[in-house]
């Protein structure tokens, strides 16, 4: 294990810090038995509408940042969504879409990989998702996501506004969608069930949220005693479990997704991604050397490099199969 890895893994299991997954234990059942429901996921995307500031003119960028109404049962702190958008002073016609990944506030994390896209002629759509930064539920310095129950409505919510976001720029755009980590799998999650083809780069990614919180290392930071004991632990592999990609159809266009994957992650088991990349056929998976996170703050070229070679992929996708954007 890599030196940065090796102090992530320590933190979680003995740091002053360290992760505490679940302190408050299952929280509302209502909201856990909404995990693997795939109904949200069909039809066509809700409609949204943003609620834009000024343009910040740059010498090579435009930013925007803008604001909406969230589009699922979220509490209410967590109720308005921001979005910053960042393309290149004269433009560009693709768009990625950047999700968060577990503890990810704010917009700062993603846009050291938007820098990368944009030297690619790429604009990312960085998207604060439920729980998080200014969506916050609890006291900064808590563990946002405190419950199961959490757990499963800011999944659902950042889902949902990823495909209504993705609808909204449709029209504009050849869209794509990646995240890192839990923004990998969530992103997997938006772009397979989009409902028109997309690029789609999912990073350091599992099929399912199950495998990362129970066979890596972050199983250390479950407070059992929250949950109601260890005995519990077939109860919530299950739950984590039920929101699988491998529960959607592989797209039409899982031919262009690219993935990539650390070989020394303690974070994400090895199978977990492989299996995503079995259930899309003609998809392309790439190893790195390092782990979880030298891959995320080493490696951000390899990162961009993959997403900017997904939209390639989808572009030479012939015209019966790919309806023109």
């Amino acid at each position: 294990m890599h030196p940065i890895d090796r102090v992530a893994a320590i933190m979680v299991r003995h740091g002053p810090s360290r992760l505490r997954i679940f302190p408050g234990g299952w929280g509302d059942p209502r909201y856990v038995a909404q995990l693997g429901d795939t109904g949200p996921l069909l039809g066509e995307a809700p409609e949204l509408e943003i609620e834009w500031g000024h343009t910040k003119h740059l010498a090579d960028r435009a930013v925007r940042d803008g604001r909406f109404a969230a589009l699922t049962d979220v509490p209410k702190p967590a109720g308005v969504g921001r979005i910053r958008l960042i393309a290149a002073a004269g433009g560009t016609d693709r768009l990625c879409l950047l999700v968060a990944a577990w503890n990810d506030h704010g917009f700062a994390t993603r846009e050291q990989l938007a820098d990368h896209l944009l030297a690619r002629g790429i604009a990312s759509l960085i998207v604060e998702i439920p729980y998080y930064g200014t969506r916050r539920v609890v006291a900064a310095g808590d563990q946002p996501i405190q419950t199961v129950a959490d757990f499963a409505r800011m999944g659902l919510g950042t889902v949902v506004e990823g495909r209504a976001l993705l609808r909204h720029f449709r029209s504009r755009y050849q869209l794509g969608v990646s995240g890192y980590s839990m923004g990998g799998n969530i992103s997997a999650l938006i772009g397979a069930s989009a409902g028109f083809p997309v690029a789609m780069a999912p990073l350091a990614a599992s099929h399912s949220p199950g495998p990362v919180f129970l066979d890596g290392v972050i199983s250390n930071g479950i407070q059992w005693d929250a949950l109601g004991g260890k005995d519990q632990e077939p109860k919530l592999r299950r739950a984590l479990s039920a929101t699988s990609v491998l529960s959607l159809p592989a797209p039409p266009w899982a031919h262009a997704a690219v993935l990539v994957a650390a070989r020394s992650d303690g974070f994400i088991p090895r199978e977990a991604t492989e299996q995503l990349h079995r259930h899309w056929p003609g998809s392309e998976l790439r190893w790195q050397r390092g782990g979880h996170a030298t891959v995320l703050w080493q490696r951000r070229d390899v990162l961009a490099a993959a997403i900017a070679d997904s939209f390639d992929r989808l572009a030479v996708t012939p015209s019966a199969t790919s309806p023109a954007f």
